[in-house]
């Protein structure tokens, strides 16, 4: 140590610089604390330590370094160190390092050298800024399984890396703040002079369409009251046009200009009243006054009266004003074929596809958002065509895309979103001054990363969705309360954390998908009472949820779900049945999650909490009615009951409680999509746990019956997702393991083959999934049961122990996991039957 002290300098004989207590002590603060027989000492920080204190000593013109010297300045040691470091550097190298390289509370996490690379390259770093980084230090690179991993030097950095974040997070969160309270200011003086401007022309379209209306009504009776007032009549009836054309044209200004600055400050709301106004107008004006120019500025009203009502949560008021429109455009299209008729009739089609939508009815919105798009694209694609026939294009074809995604036809979605970015980029897009462009252009980006995530081209997708979110935060910096904006930029983010999740980078999806919550949440701030907005922020705690969990933090997991079904209980008054399968859904399984915690009283308070939201008049508010029906909406009860009991080894009674309910699943007759979905959705949970039951019970015939009901369910809700492809093989895994138990070895073989293989693929590319191990685990003890020959039995064996020696702690420890390691540790000792075959959710 008096070295690195002072090297070069002749020390006095008898007076070192340091004690032995002092030393042991500057050794133990650079090992992060640890005991010296522990110590882990890293030479470049116990160089940089001495060096600093030796300085400060001659500043401070002492002769040794004393425990307060150390005491007082190891703190600004390191945070000197660390800002030299990054002194070179771009602030966003600081922000990688800060974000990605420290947990959230507070503890080294690592990276893959090649990830890292491309983070740093995509924030502008110099092609060395990771070698530099490494070679003073701050940096680290080890190998371990073969890849590449880098994180801080040393834990006793958290603390100043923690606190340059926290410092960080603060700083942007005040900045911002002030910022958004300058913007909605601003704001709030353009929305108050928008405001002022629309009353008055609401005043004088209303006073002219009087005037009109008793002059036309006036000059009709004159003429019929005599000939020699005709010239008298002719005047009035010129009066009146004169009027008539003046109101409606302050209409059409108020239809075009006024309702789309309106909605860019989420004033939908405002926009209804006034466009109903304008309905109520042309509704009442006298059939003989009306012209093409007439029927179409009322049904163009219609149409904004629909989006309005459609963003407000009012979807079957939408639907009914689409259906308006197009009734009477369509009618006018067949006398004129005219590019503003045409224009407005597509448009009147997108808005009758998105209330389908709203629906769940993404067959019926495929139709009409294609005959939007064979309406407009002739016209997009002529020289020189309008602005609005580009912009409602580019509308068509991103919700066309959606829909093409909810059918399962993400092949076929991709180039039409791929057309509806071309079009924004040939309107300015990403940095137009238009916010309706970049709100659509940012739409389809969001969309787009949806598909290429369904299509696993996930690389692509992530590129997407960040440009997608790029693009609606150009918007919303000068809009905050944009609902489309808003709703574009949740659907980015949802896509991001479906693709980190997909990656298996769970702390990447849980970044993402806190970023959507908090989007959702701006989206409930601008409509309170919404009910999509709520399904929105379900959807967004849920994401956070499934992340917590595949990272181990249980508990925060659950309390995210349990949001989630407080929030989708919100949304139920949507009238939309997709929503109640949602619920359920959501019930059922943090209602596992709690099981699995032993927390029965949890599990029971989710459920009532849930069924609160499924009351009659919901259920019949969504369609929802009949017996059957009755025993879908009652099924997060059945399976509550049956979890609990099933936690506590009482197999018998887990079946007792589901028999009657499954009975009659079974046995029901064809349904329509939203039933059909719910029913597949609770099959799946009660049949696969019926299932385990009976497999613990040793009736193995009806537990691969079960398991068989639970996999086509299964595979009937299952999309592309990771996620869904591994509940699917835990289904298959007790299939197989039942099949096994009967005899039928090969047919268990072929269940379980895939499953495995899947499960290695994972394993290869897991970056912090601590569930998948264990089911890696499940699925290599089925195989073994399956195999004949012994010696790969053993080995199947010890791969599942091996497996289940890396969980960690809250895995390891909960009671399905030991149980799962007892039953691979009995099967290894050749005694399978010495245990319980009971399984896990």
């Amino acid at each position: 140590l008096e070295a690195v002290l002072e090297p070069g300098n002749r020390l006095r004989p008898g007076r070192p610089l340091v004690s032995e207590e002092v030393a042991e002590a500057i050794v133990r603060f650079v090992a992060g604390g640890a005991e010296l027989g522990n110590a882990e000492v890293e030479p470049s920080l116990l160089s940089l330590i001495c060096r600093e204190l030796n300085e400060q000593r001659l500043a401070q013109h002492r002769s040794e370094i004393s425990q307060d010297l150390l005491a007082g300045s190891h703190e600004t040691i390191l945070s000197n160190f660390y800002e030299r470091a990054l002194a070179d550097q771009p602030e966003s190298v600081r922000r990688i390092i800060e974000d990605d390289l420290l947990t959230e509370s507070g503890f080294r996490e690592n990276l893959a050298e090649e990830s890292l690379l491309r983070r740093f390259q995509a924030a502008g770093a110099a092609p060395d800024a990771l070698a530099k980084l490494v070679n003073r230090r701050l940096l680290r690179i080890e190998e371990r399984l073969d890849v590449r991993r880098v994180e801080l030097t040393h834990d006793v950095l958290t603390r100043v890396v923690k606190a340059s974040r926290d410092a960080r997070h603060e700083r942007e969160a005040r900045e911002a703040t002030e910022r958004a309270l300058a913007a909605q200011r601003e704001r709030e003086n353009a929305a108050r002079r928008a405001l002022r401007r629309a009353r008055a022309i609401a005043s004088g379209c209303i006073l002219l369409a009087a005037v009109a209306g008793a002059l036309a009504i006036l000059a009709f009776v004159s003429f019929r009251r005599a000939n020699r007032a005709e010239q008298l009549a002719q005047r009035t009836r010129a009066i009146s046009e004169q009027a008539r054309v003046q109101a409606e044209g302050l209409l059409d200004f108020l239809t075009d200009d006024l309702v789309r600055e309106l909605e860019t400050f989420g004033r939908y709301q405002t926009v209804a009243e006034l466009s109903q106004q304008e309905i109520d107008y042309f509704q009442h004006l006298p059939p003989q006054l009306q012209d093409p120019q007439t029927v179409r500025s009322g049904a163009v009203a219609l149409v904004d009266r629909a989006v309005a009502l459609g963003v407000l949560g009012n979807v079957n008021a939408s639907a009914k004003a689409a259906a308006q429109a197009l009734a009477l455009l369509q009618a006018l299209r067949r006398a004129d074929e005219s590019e503003a008729t045409t224009i407005a009739l597509g448009r009147a089609y997108e808005v009758a596809g998105l209330a389908l939508v709203g629906h769940a009815d993404m067959t019926g919105a495929q139709v009409d958002l294609e005959r939007a798009a064979d309406l407009l694209r002739p016209i997009a694609r002529q020289a020189g065509a309008s602005n609005d026939a580009h912009i409602d294009y580019l509308y068509a074809l991103a919700y066309l895309g959606y829909a093409d995604g909810g059918l399962g036809q993400a092949q076929a979605g991709v180039p039409l979103e791929r057309e509806a970015l071309r079009v924004g980029r040939a309107l300015g897009a990403p940095d137009h001054t238009d916010v309706t462009v970049e709100t659509y252009y940012a739409t389809a980006g969001a969309y787009l990363a949806g598909l290429l995530a369904d299509l696993d081209r996930n690389t692509e997708a992530l590129q997407a969705g960040e440009d997608a979110v790029a693009a609606a935060d150009q918007v919303l910096a000068q809009r905050p309360q944009f609902g489309i904006a808003l709703i574009g930029r949740v659907a980015a983010e949802r896509n991001l954390s479906r693709i980190a999740s997909n990656e298996l980078e769970p702390v990447q999806a849980l970044r993402f998908a806190t970023q959507e919550e908090q989007t959702a949440l701006a989206l409930t701030r601008v409509e309170p009472e919404n009910g999509f907005y709520q399904i929105d922020l379900s959807r967004a705690e849920h994401d956070i949820s499934d992340s917590l969990w595949a990272i181990g933090r249980m508990r925060e997991a659950i309390a995210y779900g349990r949001k989630s079904i407080t929030a989708g209980g919100q949304g139920t008054d949507t009238g939309v049945g997709a929503e109640a399968i949602d619920l359920v859904d959501e019930t059922i399984a943090t209602g596992s999650e709690l099981a699995q915690l032993g927390d029965s009283v949890g599990v029971a308070a989710a459920v009532e909490a849930a069924q609160a939201y499924l009351s009659p008049d919901i259920l019949n508010k969504l369609g929802l009615t009949g017996s059957d029906m009755a025993v879908l909406i009652d099924a997060p009860r059945t399976y509550a009951a049956m979890a609990i009991a099933y936690e506590r080894n009482d197999f018998a009674a887990t079946r007792r409680i589901v028999r009657d309910t499954l009975v009659r699943l079974r046995a029901a007759g064809p349904r329509g999509q939203v039933d059909t979905l719910l029913k597949n959705v609770v099959l799946l949970y009660l049949a696969d746990l019926d299932g385990r039951a009976a497999y613990a019970l040793g009736d193995f015939a009806a537990a691969a019956q079960d398991e068989r009901t639970a996999l086509t369910a299964a595979r009937a809700v299952a999309g592309n997702d990771v996620s869904d492809q591994r509940a699917v093989a835990q289904i298959a895994t007790w299939l197989s393991m039942a099949l096994a138990r009967e005899g039928k070895r090969e047919e268990a073989t072929r269940t379980i083959g895939p499953v495995v293989t899947m499960y290695r693929a994972l394993a290869k590319r897991n970056h912090g999934d601590q569930w998948l191990p264990l089911e890696h685990a499940e699925a290599l003890y089925a195989q073994s049961l399956a195999d004949t020959d012994q010696a790969q039995r053993a080995a199947l064996l010890r791969q599942a122990s091996r497996l289940l020696d890396h969980l960690i702690p809250a895995i390891a420890r909960l009671h399905d996991t030991r149980e799962w390691r007892a039953r691979i540790e009995a099967a290894q000792r050749g005694s399978v039957a010495a245990v319980s075959d009971r399984g896990i959710k």
